[in-house]
């Protein structure tokens, strides 16, 4: 009897141990590889999530003439048409005209990626809504609270009738006038920047160089996207007076009229095409106090309870 208790004890203690050796294998082990697993996951999520602007480079191509715009669309898709378009200051009409035209390796559906502005400035991140038009690259530029939020092709005065630098305001606008130089043109989407003058922002030809009268000459899509999102002028009753401004607009920068057209610097001088970030911020620290003024005084009047709050 003894002996059979022995037995069945040494057998206990056995299976004891075994039960044991597998519980601490379980805790040792796989927590550890849970951890591993989680942690790779946690990995490749911070990896998806990471923001990489792309490498865009440039390069020349010569399509045919003839139906260059279709040409266009059937090898870059619409949005890279228009990308193209913006990139060599031409509208549909004046893309066949040059032998050869600047293209990107590269069409993604950000246009922003495009843009020869800096995709932020820090200088405008008190200011609501301001448009920039560089007439040395002959493109203007659209920015809230410091973000570039678009930008497009311009064609500013030619030599005989230059567009005046400086710091304007969009004042009144109208989806379609006629031109005080010549009754046959229609100016759509017209917004008026200097009104005893005549400067404004409206739809014509883009044929990639300064040929305007003095007005900033946009493609229409652009044109359109202004006319919506850029702010009139506050009149008093007798329209005498400005009490409050629109939307402000610094033009600078001087065409180089005998020089390569910045923009196609682009495949060989990349850094010339581009506005240069610290010289746009000393143009736009001269006229910064007067524009947050301005805004201010908007504000005040636009609500009027909010500045009785403060």
């Amino acid at each position: 009897m003894r002996i059979f208790f022995l037995i069945i004890l040494l057998l206990f203690t056995v299976l004891l141990s075994h039960g044991c050796k597998e519980n601490n294998t379980s805790e040792k082990i796989f927590p550890v590889a849970d951890s591993t697993l989680i942690a790779q996951d946690s990995l490749a999520q911070i990896k998806d999530t990471v923001q990489q602007n792309p490498v865009i480079s440039y390069k020349f191509i010569s399509p045919p003439r003839q139906n260059r715009y279709k040409f266009l669309i059937e090898e870059y898709d619409t949005i890279g048409a228009k990308i193209i378009l913006a990139l060599n200051r031409l509208d549909e009409r004046f893309i066949r005209k040059p032998d050869s035209i600047v293209v990107p390796d590269t069409i993604l559906n950000d246009k922003l990626l495009y843009s020869p502005f800096p995709i932020h400035l820090g200088i405008l991140e008190s200011v609501k809504k301001i448009l920039l038009v560089d007439q040395r690259v002959q493109a203007f530029a659209a920015y809230e609270f410091g973000n570039l939020v678009y930008w497009g092709p311009a064609s500013t005065g030619k030599k005989s009738t230059p567009t005046p630098n400086g710091l304007f305001h969009t004042n009144w606008k109208s989806k379609k006038t006629i031109s005080t130089d010549n009754e046959e043109w229609i100016l759509k989407w017209y917004f008026n920047l200097e009104n005893f003058r005549g400067v404004s922002f409206h739809q014509y030809e883009l044929p990639g160089y300064p040929a305007s009268h003095a007005c900033v000459r946009l493609l229409e899509e652009d044109a359109y996207w202004i006319y919506y999102c850029a702010e009139q002028w506050i009149l008093t009753k007798d329209g005498e007076f400005v009490i409050a401004y629109g939307t402000p607009v610094i033009i600078f920068g001087e065409y180089n009229f005998k020089g390569i057209k910045p923009w196609l610097l682009l495949p060989t001088e990349p850094e010339k095409a581009l506005v240069n970030e610290l010289e746009l911020t000393e143009v736009i620290n001269k006229h910064i106090l007067t524009i947050l003024s301005r805004q201010n005084e908007r504000e005040r009047i636009l609500n009027p309870q909010l500045s009785l709050q403060q």
